[in-house]
């Protein structure tokens, strides 16, 4: 039996290219490997687009994301990072909530597994920043 098709994601051509180079390269511990499958998923499935092309109210790599909490109606600000980025407010896309939040919308409710094993969920209530809509296309 086959497990459902994730609803495909739209990805620019260029995050999806650095981020497939990120997972064949990357040296995990066996326990960072469901985070990897779970990037890979969404890049095997995605909706590909030129930065051009990408709608403003989706969460691309270096967006800067406010979070709803569903829990608390809490409000967090993060930016959606690469491992390697010292980003202030970053936060990788090899995370749960880092992959959940990769070509989400405004208005989309993301679910992960936190490390506490609990489901969160949250809103995507803004994006402060995407590079490609402010004409940054290749950062």
């Amino acid at each position: 039996m086959h497990s459902p098709q994730p609803t495909p994601r739209v990805l620019t051509n260029v995050d999806h290219q650095r981020l497939f180079a990120l997972v064949e390269r990357h040296d995990t511990a066996p326990s960072d490997t469901g985070a990897l499958d779970a990037l890979m998923d969404i890049l095997d499935f995605a909706d590909l687009v030129p930065p051009q092309g990408v709608p403003a109210q989706v969460v691309t790599m270096r967006s800067r994301v406010v979070l709803m909490g569903q829990a608390h109606g809490s409000t967090r600000r993060l930016t959606l990072s690469y491992p390697h980025d010292d980003v202030s407010g970053g936060l990788s896309v090899l995370t749960p909530l880092g992959t959940a939040l990769l070509g989400a919308r405004v208005g989309q409710q993301v679910t992960w597994t936190g490390l506490d094993g609990a489901t969160h969920h949250a809103v995507v209530a803004a994006i402060q920043y995407q590079p490609e809509a402010a004409g940054q296309l290749h950062l």
